[in-house]
């Protein structure tokens, strides 16, 4: 059976200790190393020593080697080990033995004492841990909830002019908010309205209508490309053969008999790509922005004649409309 570590300190401490006792009383020249000659016995030291460091263990451990050497050594000397026990067995050494008990049972009651606050400090400190990895949690989500906050809690004023911009008839100024939108909605460092008009071979390209950030739309971006063939938003990342000069997302503004006019892109949108959530995003402010920038000329005329009356109400409807798009 293997000993502890704290066993065998326990008894190489203890042999140390009666060792150099009983070596310092042969040195001494004391007859019978003090056995019956001195009362109580210097060993007794020893035996207070190990009592108050180890309690009960270290009493026990050290008073059997202590008096078994002395009944061991004394027998040479004639007095055999039953007159060991007849020298305990007066008032001094009885004393000191009362004396002993005492220490060893009080250091045991402290060893209790701190083995339980032991325990109870590591059961804390296992608390402790799990309740800051409840509160890392807990402030990462308040750290989302925060930024969620803090996009809600867009500016009245901006949210106001977004929406009456966007529901004008001037095309330059519907496509100005609606780029300013996708730049504060999406967190993207550029944006591009770009609509179809005839090359001039009469073939229909893609031409800037109007930009923001610095960032110049490719004539070869795949992303545009994507979307004026499928007529739905697309990432850059979904493509096979995208190009590092490809808009992040796209997404398509289509006209009232549902065809394609032109393109809503966006760039440098930030977290290292583009995820659902901003696909749909961008696919709701191109619906937004289409039907101001698709509208024939002599219909945007009309609409100026009419808007003068009517421009609070259509403001406050697509400003609920903004509401909850950023909700």
């Amino acid at each position: 059976m293997l000993i502890s570590k704290r066993s065998r300190n326990i008894l190489i401490e203890a042999v140390v200790g009666v060792a150099v006792t009983l070596g310092i009383a042969a040195a001494c020249g004391v007859p019978d190393l003090g056995l019956g000659m001195l009362a109580p016995h210097p060993v007794w030291l020893v035996v207070l020593v190990m009592a108050a460091r180890y309690g009960m263990r270290g009493f026990v451990v050290v008073m059997t080697l202590a008096w078994g050497a002395l009944a061991g050594l004394a027998v040479p000397s004639g007095f055999g080990a039953l007159r060991t026990l007849d020298v305990m067995a007066t008032p001094a050494e009885l004393g000191a033995l009362a004396a002993a008990v005492l220490v060893a049972w009080i250091a045991s009651a402290h060893e209790r004492r701190h083995q339980a606050q032991a325990e109870r400090l590591a059961e804390l400190e296992q608390k402790s841990a799990a309740d800051n990895a409840a509160i890392d949690e807990l402030r990462n989500a308040t750290l989302a909830l925060r930024s969620r906050a803090d996009r809600l809690d867009m500016s009245l004023t901006f949210l106001r002019d977004i929406a009456h911009r966007l529901d004008g008839s001037d095309a330059n100024a519907a496509a100005e908010a609606a780029l300013e939108l996708v730049i504060t909605r999406l967190g993207a460092r550029a944006a591009a309205v770009q609509m179809l008009a005839p090359a001039d071979d009469g073939a229909p390209e893609l031409t800037t209508a109007s930009s923001r950030g610095i960032w110049t739309p490719q004539a070869s971006d795949g992303t545009a490309a994507a979307v004026l063939r499928t007529g739905r938003a697309t990432r850059a990342l979904d493509l096979r053969d995208g190009s590092a000069t490809d808009s992040d997302v796209a997404a398509p503004l289509i006209d009232a008999m549902g065809a394609v006019r032109g393109v809503l892109v966006a760039r440098g949108l930030p977290g290292g790509g583009v995820g659902a959530t901003a696909v749909r995003d961008l696919g709701v402010i191109a619906d937004w922005l289409a039907p101001v920038l698709t509208k024939p000329m002599h219909d945007r005329d009309d609409a100026d004649a009419d808007s003068d009356s009517a421009v609070e109400d259509d403001s406050a409807t697509v400003a609920d409309q903004v509401v909850e798009f950023n909700a």
